[in-house]
């Protein structure tokens, strides 16, 4: 195969990519908004690079990635991210990540693939115009059902919500994604002559821009907002010589001012507080902030990071930070807000898993970003309107995540804005076309046979079916399994061996969703379905959470639902040492989250039917003291006080 069919292939590939953002299957798989999405992308990623790894054989020196800051500034991010991971509390957890999210450092290996790769082949923006235009049309789609659901507000599993998810499952991500569609949409705008794609840009440029509002996500318009000051004060700075431009921006920027200031003052309206997204935002003050179960989080990961300040927690180990020094006060906003495995900030959870030298190579990354568009500016390589609007999706992504985390579709779209960036400020001028890269002198072409295709396309064709195609499978007899056992618990056992004894990295997911769902079924109707078979559904749970307990000794959610089950068994079997069991793998859950009022109000609970009510009250005591505002502190503590005989004073 030569090496021009194969540049092709590999930009057909890259352009499917662009298409992940659309796939969801629901009632397929337990995640139907991630794991479809995941192991497409990563399947494609890993076939393009056996077809990158046949170009380098053809031709190393033309394909090698080049050696510029950029380039070397997302290693370094790479490498923190693989350091933490290896140094982290947890690395099969930061490795792999869970089905909710399958963003650990195997998912990051790909993204950072898939920019390196897309180099090799987008050589030029006449490359990156046309991957950009078909990135356009796969994102109207998704823009385009946004919009379906403001008029069908319980469209493709979007429950009646007021804000829109689209095919990405949370409206957060659309507003990252409408975005990024808004800015390559007027990126592509400024530089081209066609009238009809001129057209077209604006279209799906405008139904991105929408759906940052109808998503509602303040996240995405702060950056909007932040992106839209950074640019008009860069091109009043460019435009010196055009001072009646420069006076409508000043204008423009006051008339912004003046609006923003009218939209807050009188935010508690019906108009304004009706306001897609903008309701949202003028109506959220500092207070409120600081008021936040999110505020506790990010106060958290600080302490975090002052535990272990050089390479952090590991990437995805925040939960494991979070519990280790859990604020109680975090129960005054509901149980709901107790449980937290991101901080949903991006730089703080970055410092409470990656520690500050991970930190330093985020920002590093962007600010190395930013400085090769101001040089190939000064070196008119690139417009400033290139320079300015490519600049300010930066700046608005970032404030954009600062309030939330990176998803599996910004990844996508963020590495490939990295890439052009990459490629256009290293290239041929957009500007003076007369200046040319000096001729690189290439070594000539190396034939690859038969036996080199052949060997490499099934060595690919077995790393998509071991690590895409059986975690898909996991997840979807996982899926089987809790339909089967809450349907018919007795002949669902055998749906449930079938997917607890499937092979998959992310067989921890799968042991806990099955047996939480066995859990849940006997606990209300194990007296139906009869003493023997209720024990061996259960037995079965109990040996595939204790090897949970194993692989993840720190994740007290395994030992609180195991302390379930063991109270569980000693009704079944009318057996006392299944509680003391369920004493010891509960007291070990607290030892790991002190403070945690779910652990005390378990294991106070526990230590009452065991006949130690005096320790029930020292525990509950603390509890109250912890946080004199939680109710149910009040109610276990008088029962525990009946119990130990003590008067209450």
């Amino acid at each position: 195969m030569s090496k021009n069919k194969l540049e092709l292939f590999i930009k057909w590939i890259i352009y499917a990519t662009f298409f992940v953002p659309l796939i969801v299957l629901p009632g397929s798989y337990i995640f139907p908004f991630i794991v479809p999405k995941i192991v497409f992308f990563r399947g494609m990623v890993e076939v393009m690079i056996g077809a990158y790894g046949l170009l380098l054989l053809i031709n190393w020196k033309q394909y090698a990635p080049k050696n510029t800051f950029l380039n070397l500034a997302l290693l370094c991010f790479l490498l923190s991210f693989a350091v933490s991971t290896f140094v982290g509390v947890d690395a099969y957890h930061s490795f792999w990540d869970n089905h909710e999210r399958m963003l650990g450092l195997f998912t990051v290996l790909h993204y950072v693939a898939f920019y390196f790769v897309a180099q090799s082949v987008f050589k030029d923006w006449k490359d990156w115009k046309i991957a950009g235009r078909i990135f356009l049309f796969s994102g109207f789609f998704v823009m385009f059902i946004g919009w379906l659901q403001t008029q069908n507000p319980d469209l493709l599993l979007n429950n009646g919500s007021d804000r829109v998810a689209s095919t990405l499952g949370n409206p957060i991500y659309v507003g990252g994604y409408g975005l990024f569609l808004t800015f390559l949409a007027l990126l592509l705008f400024t530089r081209e002559k066609e009238n009809l794609w001129k057209w077209f840009y604006g279209l799906v440029g405008f139904f991105g821009f929408m759906n940052i509002f109808w998503s509602g996500t303040r996240g995405a318009l702060l950056g909007l907002v932040a992106a839209a000051a950074c640019a008009v004060v860069a091109y009043i700075i460019v435009l010196k010589n055009h001072p009646k431009i420069r006076y409508s921006l000043l204008g423009l920027a006051i008339f912004g001012v003046v609006g923003i200031s009218l939209l807050y003052s009188f935010r508690q309206t019906n108009f304004v507080q009706k306001l897609p997204a903008i309701g949202r935002a003028v109506n959220t003050s500092l207070a409120d902030i600081e008021g936040s179960a999110r505020w506790v989080a990010w106060t958290i990961a600080v302490q975090s990071f002052k535990e272990k300040p050089l390479f952090g927690w590991g990437p995805n180990n925040y939960f494991y930070a979070f519990n280790a020094h859990y604020n109680p006060h975090s129960l005054d906003y509901g149980y709901g807000e107790t449980w937290f495995d991101n901080a949903h900030n991006i730089i703080v959870n970055t410092l409470a898993v990656q520690g500050a030298f991970g930190l330093l190579t985020y920002l590093v990354l962007y600010g190395t970003a930013v400085w090769a568009l101001i040089g190939a500016y000064r070196l008119k390589k690139i417009d400033y309107h290139f320079a300015i609007i490519a600049g300010a999706f930066l700046v608005a992504h970032f404030v954009s995540v600062v309030t939330v985390f990176e998803d599996p579709t910004s990844y996508i779209y963020l590495m490939f804005w990295f890439g052009l960036i990459n490629v256009v400020t290293h290239g041929e001028s957009l500007v003076d076309k007369t200046k040319k890269i000096a001729n690189v002198v290439l070594s000539p072409d190396k034939k690859i046979g038969s036996g080199s295709l052949v060997s490499v396309g099934l060595f690919i064709a077995l790393i998509v079916f071991v690590f895409n195609v059986q975690p898909a499978r996991a997840n979807q007899k996982a899926l089987d399994a809790i339909r089967a056992v809450s349907q018919d618990p007795v002949l669902g056992l055998a749906a449930a061996k079938d997917a607890l004894e499937f092979n998959s990295p992310h067989i921890d997911d799968i042991r806990s969703d099955v047996s939480r769902s066995i859990t849940q079924i006997l606990s209300s109707s194990w007296q139906k379905i009869g003493k023997d078979q209720s024990n061996e559904l259960l037995s079965l749970a109990v040996e595939h959470l204790e090897k949970n307990l194993v692989l993840h000794p720190l994740d007290i959610r395994n030992q609180l639902s195991l302390a379930q089950m063991y109270q569980l068994q000693a009704m079944i079997n009318n057996d006392g040492s299944y509680m003391l069991k369920a004493e010891s793998v509960t007291e070990d859950a607290l030892s790991k989250s002190p403070k945690r009022q779910q652990i005390i109000f378990g294991l106070s609970g526990l230590k009452m039917q065991l006949g130690k009510p005096q320790e029930a009250v020292v525990m509950l005591e603390q509890a109250l003291a912890d946080n004199p505002r939680i109710p149910e502190t009040y109610w276990r503590l008088a029962y525990a006080y009946k119990l130990s005989g003590k008067w209450i004073k």
